[in-house]
């Protein structure tokens, strides 16, 4: 892989792939395969995903009873993360160089921390798919906290340099929109995750009716406002086109 060969478009490639477009695929085979495990459930499993040691009524099941417990929802869940998992390593890499382009020189230690700490969110996903909750807790529930953590402060990371420590002092309409748009699914993120650990507290120590659904209902938010600040990224990269050439991969 190289970057950048200029006038590229010029020269003979095999075919290429527009950044926004992949930017969107990527997102869209979670966000897809969520919401049909999640319809799923409630179509088919409903009374299982809702039964919890409290024998209270609920309406909403988990995020881990949608995705891990039963089938197809569990394949379809697990074959949506395996697709994307390449596409969003690689989009990493994309975001490292627009880093470097735009973020001062001085804060890059910042940028290379946020980076990693993308990188495990992204292990720390593939671990929570494979290792499900009812199968394998340990796993799963270190998988979960380090998902948590990473992403909320990747998000924290990312949002401070791109509003404090830019190289210009002027953006686009389109760099403020993206920013402004990232501020509001880091506040989302963390407002949800904040309520559903409230929620999953008063269910286990007060069972009542409803409450394990709210906690499920605000797993949603999180998961939703993850993926819209990963959608951001259409809005930040400066290139537009990836080429499949005789010499490999070219960024332009």
């Amino acid at each position: 892989m190289y970057l950048p060969l200029h006038n590229v478009s010029r020269k003979k490639y095999f075919f290429r792939v527009p950044v926004t477009k992949l930017c969107f695929f990527t997102v869209s085979l979670p966000l897809l395969a969520f919401v049909i495990c999640v319809l799923m459930t409630m179509y088919k499993d409903f009374e299982n995903a809702n039964n919890t040691h409290c024998k209270v009524p609920n309406v909403f099941p988990s995020i881990s009873a949608s995705i891990g417990n039963y089938e197809p929802q569990r394949t379809i869940w697990r074959t949506a993360i395996n697709v994307h998992a390449p596409l969003r390593f690689f989009i990493v890499y994309l975001r490292g160089q627009y880093y470097k382009n735009v973020v001062r020189e001085n804060c890059f230690i910042v940028a290379k921390l946020a980076l990693f700490l993308n990188i495990m969110e992204n292990i720390a996903l593939i671990g929570l798919t494979h290792w499900t909750s009812s199968l394998h807790y340990p796993f799963h529930e270190t998988c979960f906290k380090t998902f948590i953590g990473t992403s909320i402060f990747y998000m924290f990371f990312t949002c401070m340099m791109l509003t404090k420590y830019r190289r210009r002092p002027t953006v686009s309409n389109k760099e403020m929109y993206s920013v402004k748009l990232k501020w509001r699914a880091f506040f989302v993120n963390v407002g949800s995750f904040a309520f559903a650990a409230y929620f999953f507290l008063r269910h286990n120590k007060l069972c009542e009716p409803y409450v394990y659904s709210m906690f499920g209902f605000a797993e949603y938010i999180v998961v939703i406002s993850n993926i819209i600040f990963h959608l951001t990224t259409v809005y930040d990269l400066q290139i537009s086109y990836i080429y499949f050439t005789k010499s490999g991969l070219v960024i332009e």
